[in-house]
């Protein structure tokens, strides 16, 4: 009898430990989700549709030029895919970023990348930006910041590595309105580059 109570103590004690154990593994991630972001994920993207009176393959043509004088002439600019017949442009560019906040500036300074895709067809040229993604600075001595996907929440989607959650916020939200303010620059010039070299 005593034998038996001896060895049952231990596998009882084994198994309330390793009911402890799951407990606090739920509760560690309720904990975890709990801090996650919950802003909108939504990525952020730019769209205009450009109306023209010129059939596709010579508005193909002003759309390849007014590309030329304006996101051509942006930072990293590379044209990934051109097809005349088809109607696409696409490529990629990239803004500058330099906060202006003097915490973390100096990790934060980088680019916001970002993807460029028109379609061309009789009358009509759409632009599409989006894939709007921040790299810090890479060779600090506490390495880059970077907030990654830009979204149309109010803080990064993922946890910034190196930054505390306000800091984070307010880098992010600076970072949009800096892309914001030039994305929105470049669309409008080259609709009216468009424009004026669609003119008789």
């Amino acid at each position: 009898m005593e034998r038996e109570e001896a060895t049952r103590y231990p596998a009882n004690l084994h198994a309330m430990l390793r009911g402890i154990s799951i407990a606090f593994g739920i509760v560690l991630a309720i904990a975890a989700q709990a801090q996650e972001p919950t802003s909108d994920a939504t990525a952020v993207s730019y769209s205009r549709s450009v109306a023209v009176p010129l059939n596709g393959i010579k508005l193909y043509d002003k759309v390849s030029e007014a590309w030329t004088w304006t996101l051509g002439k942006e930072p990293g600019a590379k044209v990934l895919k051109s097809d005349r017949e088809g109607g696409v442009i696409e490529g990629t560019a990239r803004v500058n970023f330099r906060s202006a906040q003097l915490l973390l500036r100096e990790e934060s300074m980088g680019t916001i990348q970002y993807h460029v895709l028109v379609n061309v067809r009789a009358g009509e040229c759409r632009i599409t930006v989006n894939e709007l993604v921040h790299s810090g600075n890479k060779t600090t001595a506490r390495g880059g910041v970077h907030l990654g996907l830009l979204t149309r929440g109010l803080e990064p989607v993922k946890r910034v590595r190196g930054a505390g959650g306000g800091n984070a916020k307010r880098l992010y939200a600076e970072a949009k309105q800096v892309a914001d303010a030039r994305i929105t620059v470049l669309l409008q010039a080259f609709e009216a580059r468009l424009r004026a070299s669609a003119e008789p």
